[in-house]
């Protein structure tokens, strides 16, 4: 054979393997099996995890004892710094979080602002006519604070982010269906409320954004 002839074999058979294979990009199994279902939450939620069983497990014998023996009087809490108030009573999981904290409140409802689904009451506590807090009574709520301001569960309690943000949304939910969806929201202002709620402290100057645990209004007139 001549060498020319050889050469033009040996150079089309070095090419078959390359021309028979396939690259494929090596990537981690949960993250192929996220791609092929559309959606990386998807590879780590898990079926079995129930947040609002969790909830209900926790909610009477543990959350809202906690709570009441956290909670300050709310006038004492904004009294006090950030720190001093968040150490007293509050909760954070990491030092570069702001604190939430755990306070009771009396007051009268000023406004109410129930033409969308994050409904909100504006309620005055000491009587001067300006409203000192806003009171968030959903069905949307703004954060996490019920979650955030609870030491006995942490981030580390769940199998990812995923659930751990489940938990936070279940606990807002379950105040809403078990007392706020009950709420005569066209008959809000003007009426006294007594309530046990939560509050983060990212902006110690601005009227604090409170999140209920428990909320009673006192009889119609």
């Amino acid at each position: 054979m001549a060498p020319s002839r050889r050469l033009v074999i040996a150079i089309l058979a070095a090419g078959l393997p390359l021309a028979a294979c396939k690259l494929v990009k090596n990537e981690p199994p949960q993250v192929a099996s996220a791609t092929a279902s559309g959606s990386v939450a998807t590879s780590f939620d898990n079926p079995a995890f129930d947040p609002e069983k969790t909830v209900e497990e926790i909610w009477q014998p543990k959350l809202l004892p906690y709570l009441k023996a956290k909670a300050g009087p709310f006038a004492e809490v904004r009294a006090l710094a950030p720190d001093e108030a968040g150490k007293r009573f509050g909760y954070r999981a990491v030092d570069s979080m702001p604190w939430t904290v755990a306070a009771t409140i009396e007051g009268r409802i000023t406004a109410a602002d129930t033409g969308t689904r994050a409904a909100t009451i504006e309620v005055d506590t000491d009587g001067d006519g300006t409203a000192d807090l806003t009171v968030q009574i959903g069905p949307v709520f703004k954060g996490t604070p019920l979650r955030d301001s609870i030491d006995f569960i942490s981030f580390n309690s769940f199998a990812n982010q995923i659930e751990y943000a489940k938990f936070g949304k279940a606990l807002n939910a379950h105040i809403y269906n078990a007392t706020l969806a009950a709420l005569p929201r066209d008959k809000l202002v003007g009426r006294n409320v007594t309530l046990l709620g939560v509050f983060t402290l990212d902006d110690p100057k601005a009227k604090p954004l409170v999140t209920p645990a428990e909320l009673s209004l006192e009889a119609a007139p």
